[in-house]
């Protein structure tokens, strides 16, 4: 065994380099762990990096972290975790500080006070921004400060975690494949952060990077850690429509949050009809609710879009306030100052995810989750900047606990026997000679949670996702694949079947419209459903739910 596993030992192993996975992985440092941080692909390129309006924050009067608060239960229709929401608005101002501290250049006006707006649902401007370009400049500032940390930090960029390891009730580590070498190795750890952001591409529109593909929230039917609402997957209103090659890509909340107005072909304000008070800046749901029957009824442009107007603007404003979104559009030959941009809703954040407690502890000993792959704050709906703002509250909370922990413990050693299977089961694949490619499982995956399990439901059609879903984990036994690329492919895939069962269920489940999940049999939000719903598999691979109450 030792001949085909390399062991490594760390104090705490961290999987994703996201905002999120960097914050964790600084303050565990900061407090004298060692940290071994795993990514997918190069640590820079991850999906925080991808952000562009904002990071939410009372910072600057009139908003207050009550006010962010309250906001956030408001827009996340009341069923958030209040506790966790309550810390995040209550500490977010000082992670402003941190981030600042590590190099983040954030907008200011020239007195030099901060430049703020108001995203969506929001009673005062939260949202502090760099550009639009908001996640990279973040990006920036946590990677400088992990190299300032590098004698306690070790990276591993283009390492694909296949699985968690749990030993005696705790999880100990993870079995890892070197995507560059096919090298396995293991970590063996005392305390597991993961920090693996969504699962976007289980659709087929959205707006993530193509590594963000949900095997976190699998890793967590697999060793008994508990979901919780994972129903509520946010479509966000403003993705680019065409050309096809650009369909999905994130125009910021920044466009409607700084005056652009949504047009249906026929050139009317359609968000006066849906949402009379609060038109462009309605919350996401409702925004991309209305988008959708615009183009349903039959009012969306040719490329089944609607338009985005910002060419009342001001002479250099597009260029100033969204250089990205303008820089973009030039690209295609589209000039946001003279031409109306075409956008669609597309697929942008997991809302569900790993219940955890306020230091990021799931209800598996050993294992912390933090970002997008947790549910700590939003709800039903998430107001745009809080995701970014989310990562860096609970990824330092993480770091504190995950390194008091890991004083208390020894380095695990993880037996050969657990290793041989995992190995086993990778090589399945490669060995297979005639079987389906990952590639082909995937683009139906995506067709089904796209047209089936998207931003209208009803029983019907999610009757029909999972049978179509259990179809395709038939198909997915017959997985084959050539080389890494497709070793990687077929794990993800198969863990993102896994996901897609959750999510169908607990949509099923849910008998209500509530903020991202729409029922068309059940149009209207019910009180009596004012609760959570939780997954987790039991001891024969079932899926078995429960509804509580929300934490307050």
């Amino acid at each position: 065994m030792s001949e085909k596993v390399q062991r490594m030992n760390t104090d705490i192993l961290v999987i994703g380099s996201g905002g999120s996975g960097l914050r964790a992985t600084i303050e565990a440092a900061e407090r004298g762990a060692n940290v071994l941080i795993v990514a997918k692909e190069m640590m820079k390129d991850a999906h925080t990096g991808w952000a562009m309006g904002g990071v939410n924050v009372a910072i600057k009067d009139p908003a207050t972290p009550q006010m962010h608060f309250e906001d956030t239960i408001n827009g996340g229709w009341y069923i958030n975790n209040y506790k966790l929401a309550h810390i995040f608005a209550e500490e977010m101002p000082d992670r402003i500080r941190d981030l600042e501290r590590y190099g983040v250049r954030f907008d200011r006006l020239p007195d030099g006070s901060y430049f703020t707006w108001a995203g969506g649902k929001q009673s005062a401007p939260l949202n502090l921004c760099a550009g639009d370009y908001t996640g990279r400049e973040m990006m920036q500032g946590l990677l400088a400060e992990v190299e300032r940390h590098r004698d306690r930090i070790t990276p591993l960029e283009h390492h694909y975690v296949a699985r968690l390891l749990k030993q005696d009730g705790r999880v100990v580590g993870a079995f890892l494949i070197d995507m560059q070498t096919g090298a396995y190795k293991v970590v063996q750890a005392k305390a597991t952060i993961v920090a693996t952001g969504g699962g976007g591409h289980m659709y087929r529109v959205n707006t993530n990077t193509p590594s963000n593909t949900g095997e976190g929230y699998a890793w967590a039917l697999d060793v008994g850690a508990e979901l919780i609402d994972m129903e509520m997957v946010q479509f966000h209103p403003t993705g680019m429509a065409y050309p096809p090659e650009k369909r999905g890509t994130l125009v910021t909340e920044k466009v409607r949050g700084n005056g652009g107005i949504l047009k249906n072909r026929l050139g009317e304000r359609f968000m006066q009809r849906y949402q009379p008070k609060r038109l462009e800046l309605a919350g996401r749901d409702e925004v991309t609710r209305a988008i959708y029957q615009e183009i349903q009824e039959g009012r969306g442009t040719e490329h089944s879009a609607v338009y985005l107007d910002t060419t009342h603007w001001e002479e250099g404003k597009a260029e100033r306030l969204v250089p990205d979104v303008f820089a973009a559009h030039i690209e295609v030959g589209i000039d946001i100052r003279k031409q109306m941009m075409e956008i669609t809703p597309s697929m942008h954040h997991m809302m569900g995810g790993y219940v955890i407690n306020e230091w990021g502890q799931t209800n598996v000993d050993g294992l912390y989750a933090v970002g997008e792959v947790t549910t700590s704050v939003h709800g039903a709906n998430r107001l745009g900047g809080n995701s970014l703002a989310e990562g860096q509250v609970f990824g330092r909370r993480a770091g504190v606990h995950s390194s008091d922990y890991a004083r208390t413990l020894a380095i695990p050693t993880i037996q050969d026997a657990v290793l041989a299977d995992e190995i086993a089961q990778v090589e399945t694949y490669l060995k297979r000679t005639e079987g389906v490619t990952p590639a082909s499982v995937l683009s139906k995956v995506k067709d089904t949670m796209w047209n089936y399990v998207g931003i209208i439901r009803d029983e019907e059609k999610l009757r029909t996702a999972q049978n179509m879903l259990s179809e395709l984990q038939q198909e997915a036994q017959h997985l084959k694949a050539s080389d890494s690329a497709e070793l990687q492919g077929c794990l993800e895939v198969q863990d993102m079947l896994k996901v897609a069962q959750v999510i169908t269920l607990a949509a099923l489940v849910r008998t209500e419209s509530r903020g991202a999940h729409y029922r068309a049999d059940y149009p209207q939000m019910d009180p009596a459903w004012e609760k959570n719903i939780r997954v987790k598999q039991d001891g024969e691979g079932k899926l078995v739910t429960r509804v509580t109450d929300p934490v307050k």
